[in-house]
């Protein structure tokens, strides 16, 4: 079956990785918004710099990007001194990962205060806290940049996340080396469940494909020792009904 027959659902298998899955997303909607001409676009981008900075907060994100960053490239070097001989694309990897580590070790720690710091950022938060309250009558200077050429407002929404693009750039990074690992299995989870031991594995992401067709719903939790697959029928309502059946899917577990 190609892939483009399946459907992919990622899970974290970890807070911290949670934090990445998020963050990342978080980082695509913005780039679609922001590629986008519309002035209600660009609005919704500005709300979402607002959700990135509030990701970015965390008081122990910079040990965590460095920690796996550091874990990543260890794993690199694994795999160099396994292949015996030099290998470009992994000394890019391993040049990319040095990059963004240095990066992130000088300027993590305070992303996004500038947009904090920003008086008509924060204006605009305020009221878009209340419903409608970012009409042309209760922000004018708002109605007035979304009038300007799209151009114009796009470089600006850019120079806006500049202090968040070395977590964007790490973020992207460990994720692409995450799913770079994964290793793919055929698996059936009987009466809708599949229960796996990995204790000792220290995986990362777990992903599930199913075929578009199957109208199903994966969850998935896990600890140190055990991971575990539920899958769901949703009724016309979009609540979920546990499956008795044996469903086929393929398995994704990355380091």
């Amino acid at each position: 079956m190609q892939n483009s027959d399946l459907l992919l659902y990622e899970f974290p298998c970890s807070e911290k990785n949670r934090f990445f899955l998020r963050f990342e997303s978080l980082a695509k909607r913005f780039d679609w918004y922001c590629s986008q001409d519309c002035a209600i676009a660009h609005q919704a981008a500005i709300g979402t710099i607002f959700d990135l900075a509030d990701v970015a907060a965390r008081s122990d994100l910079r040990n965590d990007l460095v920690q796996e960053l550091l874990r990543q490239k260890c794993a690199l070097e694994a795999r160099c001194r396994e292949k015996g001989s030099p290998d470009e694309n992994l000394s890019e990897l391993l040049q990319e990962v040095s990059s963004v580590s240095r990066e992130v070790s000088q300027v993590v720690g305070r992303s996004g205060q500038s947009i904090r710091d920003n008086e008509w950022l924060q204006l605009i938060r305020t009221r878009q806290h209340l419903p409608g309250g970012t009409c042309e009558f209760d922000m004018p200077q708002l109605h007035y940049w979304l009038s300007r050429p799209p151009e114009e407002r796009r470089k600006e929404l850019l120079s806006l996340t500049e202090s968040l693009a070395p977590t964007i750039r790490a973020v992207s990074l460990i994720l692409r080396l995450m799913r770079s690992s994964t290793r793919v299995t055929n698996e059936k989870a009987v009466n809708g469940m599949l229960q796996l031991s990995v204790t000792g594995k220290n995986y990362s992401l777990a992903r599930v494909w199913l075929p578009q067709e199957a109208k199903l719903i994966p969850e998935v939790s896990a600890n140190k020792y055990m991971l575990w697959i539920r899958f769901s029928l949703p009724d016309e309502r979009h609540k979920l009904h546990a499956v008795h059946e044996t469903i086929p899917f393929q398995l994704g577990l990355c380091q």
